[in-house]
């Protein structure tokens, strides 16, 4: 009779081995698809000032989950978190151009807050100046956390407006140009540099002969220069509040 309940055993062995190996089978999957949803897009850090500036960290997660972990200076004191419309915000990023963006725009300026923006691993730090596409992400992010409660209104990021110094140009040349060689293509119009806004020569602050040329005729040959990433006009802020 042994042999004949050993056979009678051998399925039900079979089938509670299939059954184990089909109910751990998803797992991984599963959990690669929340490992995707936890990863953090975009992370926003505002340090400190010599005032009562608001202090925190605020990461976006792909899955839409908000995280706020307050410094100083904050209507809350613990980790808040929420879901926010990362289509709105994600599209917003794009258009920006994020990854066109300097690693640094740093000012000789002690006593502003220094910013630390990330998106999709790449990080921008700047504070005062920086270009407008750049602060403008900062008012959409706390525009939302003022919306939590997170924020008091009156504290929240606010690009100022800003007025056009048609006089000078803010350049971004690619790599590698040869800014004197650069330069000399628009001996034309008597362009020459102000200063160097990072160090290595490549975000450049210009200025021009208006007389030989109309402003916005200007801008528009540089825009279409091949050596150009981002030109603008300079522009008049208040940097403090």
């Amino acid at each position: 009779m042994r042999p004949f309940l050993l056979l009678g055993l051998c399925p039900i062995w079979w089938m509670a081995c299939h059954t184990s190996r089909s109910s751990n089978g998803p797992a991984p999957v599963d959990e690669a698809v929340a490992n995707v949803q936890d990863t953090v897009l975009i992370r926003l850090h505002k340090g400190s000032c010599y005032g009562q500036c608001p202090t925190y960290q605020l990461e976006l997660h792909a899955s839409g989950r908000a995280v706020l972990s307050p410094r100083r200076f904050m209507p809350v004191d613990s980790t808040r978190t929420a879901v926010w419309p990362m289509e709105e915000i994600l599209s917003a990023f794009d258009a920006a151009g994020f990854d066109r963006f300097l690693p640094e725009y740093m000012q000789p300026i002690a006593d502003i807050p220094t910013f630390r923006l990330s998106y999709r691993g790449k990080e921008v730090k700047w504070n005062g100046r920086a270009p407008q596409p750049l602060l403008d992400l900062v008012t959409l992010l706390d525009r939302y956390t003022v919306k939590e409660g997170w924020l008091e209104e009156e504290r929240a990021f606010r690009a100022k407006p800003a007025y056009r110094v048609d006089r000078e140009l803010i350049v971004q040349l690619k790599p590698g140009t040869d800014v004197p060689l650069w330069l000399y293509l628009y001996d034309d119009v008597g362009m020459e540099i102000l200063r160097k806004i990072v160090p290595s020569g490549e975000y450049l602050l210009v200025t021009y002969d208006q007389d030989r040329v109309e402003p916005d005729t200007l801008l528009e040959r540089v825009r279409a220069d091949q050596q150009v990433v981002l030109a603008n006009f300079n522009k008049e802020v208040d940097l403090r509040d």
